[in-house]
C-alpha cells in the first residue's frame, strides 16, 4: 500500500514529537543524575562515537534510504533485498576499520586528545552499541524509502523508552561506583539492541517476504550505490572530526580565556546537555520532513517530473520556516524560565538568543542537506558541509581563548558555520530548481512571524506571572496564546493552514502535500 508523502510526514512526525518528550525527560533525568560536569565528559566521549557513526553509517544509510526509493519507483523493488545485503557488507567494512583504529589508539585517543584516559573503557562499549545501530539504522532507512514508515516509528519509540530507563536506572544504582559516560553507553547499548532486534523482525517478517520476486539490481547500480556512499562518508568523517576537534580544543581554549577545567567542562554540559535541548524542541517536526524529503525528491527525479521537484522543494522550505523560526522565538524567552525548572540552573537571555539563532539554522542546514541529496548533489553537500566546519574550527581556536568572548565565542563560531553551510546550499538549489523567485515570499512570513511572537512573549508572560502566580501555568498560558496571535497573523499575511494539507490538485500557488 502506498501512503505518500503526507502520510509519512505525519507518522514520524507523531513518532518524533513522542521520542523528542521521550527524550527531554530522558535528557532532564541524566543532567540530574550525572550533573553539567558528567555531561561534559560524556559530550566529549560522545564526539569519537560521532566520528566513527559517521565513517560506518552517514554514507550507507542515506544511500538506502534513496535508493530503495528509486528502485521502487523504477520497478526494481523485488532487486532491495539485494541492496540490503551489500548495505550491510559495506558498513561491516566500516565497522572492522574503525574498531582496528579505535583499538591501537585508544590510549592516544583517550588521553592526548580526549584528555581523560579514563575514556577509553568505554570504546569497546562505543563499538558494540555501533554494531547495533548499524543493523537499525540499515533497515530503518529502508523503510523510510519504500514507505513503510510505521516500522521505523515503532522502533524509535520502543529504542527510547528502554533507553530512559535502562540509562537512568544504572546511573541511579551505579553513577557513586562507575564513570556515567560508561554507564551511558551501556544503557545505549541495550536499547540499541532491542531495536535492532525488532526492525530485524519487522524486515523479516514484513518486508521481505512482500518484496516481489527476487530481481538483479541493474547493471549500473553499484556504481550509483557507491557514488552516495563514498562522498557522503568521507565529508561526514571529516566534518565529524573537525567538529569533534573543535569539542577536543574548546576546554583546553576556555581554560585560556580564564576558567579552569571543571568550569569548561561546566559550560559545555549545559549547551549540550540543557540549553540545546530546550531549543531544539521543534526538532520533531523539522526532523520527520527532513527524513522524507529526500526519498520523495528521488522519486521524483528518477521519473523525471521536475514540476514535482520544484513544487517539494519550495514546500519544504516554506513548512521549515513557518516552524522553526516561531516556535525558536517562543522558546527562546522562555527558556531561562524552563531551565530553572527543569534543570535548576540558570541561562541568560542573551545566551539563549544566540543559541536560538544557531538553532534556526541548524534547521535549514537539514532541510537543504536532505533537498540536496534527494537530487544528487553530494559533491555540493560535501563541500558546504567541510568548508563551514573548518571556519567552525578556526573561529573556535581563535574566540574561545579570548577572555572577552569566552564560550559566547564557541556559540559564534556555530552561527558562522552553519550560515555559510546554509547560504551554500541555497545558493546550488537555485541553481537546480525554480526556487529563486519565491526567496523573499519564503522568508518573509516566517521572520514577521518570529519577531512578534518573541516580543509577545516576552511581554505576555510577565503579565501572567503577575495574574496566575505561579510559573508552570504562565508558561501553559504564555505558550497557548502565543499559538493564537501565531495563526491569526498567519492568517492576515495570507498564509492558510489548510493550503498544507487538504487534498485536490496543486496549482501555480499552492502545492497540495495529499498528491504525495
Amino acid at each position: 500500500m502506498h501512503h505518500g508523502f503526507l502520510y509519512s510526514t505525519i507518522v514520524l512526525c507523531a513518532s518524533n514529537l513522542g521520542l523528542q518528550c521521550l527524550g527531554f525527560i530522558y535528557r532532564i533525568g541524566v543532567s540530574r543524575l550525572a550533573g553539567a560536569q558528567g555531561l561534559g565528559i560524556y559530550h566529549l566521549a560522545y564526539s569519537v562515537y560521532a566520528v566513527i557513526n559517521a565513517a560506518c553509517l552517514s554514507g550507507v544509510t542515506i544511500a538506502c534510504s534513496r535508493m530503495s526509493a528509486e528502485l521502487k519507483a523504477s520497478g526494481y523493488r523485488g532487486a532491495i533485498g539485494f541492496m540490503t545485503k551489500k548495505a550491510a557488507k559495506i558498513f561491516t567494512i566500516f565497522l572492522i576499520l574503525s574498531s582496528v583504529i579505535l583499538f591501537f589508539w585508544r590510549d592516544f585517543i583517550a588521553y592526548n586528545i580526549l584528555g581523560d584516559l579514563r575514556i577509553k573503557f568505554v570504546f569497546p562499549i562505543m563499538i558494540i552499541c555501533l554494531t547495533l545501530t548499524g543493523v537499525e539504522n540499515i533497515v530503518k532507512s529502508i523503510c523510510i524509502g519504500i514507505d513503510k514508515v510505521e516500522s521505523a516509528a515503532t522502533s524509535e519509540l520502543t529504542e527510547q523508552i528502554v533507553r530512559i530507563v535502562s540509562v537512568l536506572w544504572l546511573l541511579y544504582m551505579f553513577r557513586y561506583n562507575i564513570n556515567a559516560c560508561i554507564l551511558i553507553f551501556i544503557g545505549m547499548s541495550i536499547s540499541e539492541f532491542v531495536s535492532a532486534f525488532m526492525l530485524y523482525r519487522i524486515y523479516k517478517s514484513k518486508i521481505r517476504v512482500k518484496l516481489s520476486a527476487q530481481r538483479n539490481l541493474p547493471d549500473n547500480f553499484s556504481n550509483e550505490f557507491m557514488k552516495i556512499i563514498l562522498p557522503l562518508t568521507g565529508a561526514a568523517v571529516i566534518n565529524s572530526l573537525l567538529g569533534s576537534a573543535s569539542s577536543f580544543i574548546l576546554p583546553k581554549r576556555l581554560m585560556l580565556a580564564g576558567l579552569t577545567e571543571e568550569q569548561a567542562l561546566y559550560e559545555i554540559g549545559v549547551i549540550s546537555g540543557m540549553a540545546m535541548p530546550l531549543l531544539l524542541m521543534p526538532m520533531a517536526l523539522i526532523g520527520s520532513l527532513c527524513t522524507v524529503i529526500m526519498p520523495a525528491i528521488s522519486k521524483s527525479k528518477a521519473s523525471g517530473n521536475k514540476e514535482r521537484i520544484n513544487s517539494l522543494t519550495k514546500k519544504a522550505i516554506d513548512v521549515t520556516g513557518l516552524i522553526a523560526i516561531p516556535l525558536t522565538a517562543l522558546v527562546v524567552p522562555l527558556a531561562p524560565t524552563l531551565s530553572r525548572l527543569f534543570f535548576a540552573q540558570p541561562l541568560s537571555l542573551e545566551y539563549v538568543f544566540m543559541l536560538g539563532i544557531e538553532v534556526i539554522l541548524i534547521y535549514y542546514q537539514m532541510v537543504t542537506s536532505g533537498i540536496l541529496n534527494g537530487l544528487g548533489k553530494q559533491k555540493v553537500i560535501v563541500f558546504s558541509a567541510v568548508t563551514g566546519e573548518i571556519l567552525q574550527l578556526l573561529f573556535v581556536w581563535v574566540l574561545a581563548a579570548n577572555p572577552n568572548f569566552g564560550i559566547y565565542g564557541y556559540i559564534i563560531a556555530q552561527i558562522i558555520a552553519s550560515f555559510f553551510t546554509v547560504i551554500c546550499n541555497f545558493v546550488f538549489i537555485c541553481s537546480t530548481t525554480n526556487l529563486k523567485k519565491n526567496l523573499f515570499y519564503l522568508f518573509s512570513n516566517a521572520i514577521i512571524c518570529g519577531a512578534v511572537i518573541f516580543l509577545w512573549v516576552r511581554i505576555i508572560y510577565t503579565f501572567f506571572l503577575g495574574v496566575v502566580g505561579f510559573q508552570w501555568l504562565s508558561v501553559i498560558c504564555t505558550m497557548f496564546s502565543s499559538g493564537i496571535i501565531c495563526l491569526i497573523l498567519l492568517r492576515m499575511l495570507g498564509v492558510k493552514l489548510s493550503d498544507y494539507i487538504k487534498t485536490g490538485n496543486s496549482n501555480v500557488n499552492t502545492f497540495m502535500w495529499s498528491v504525495y
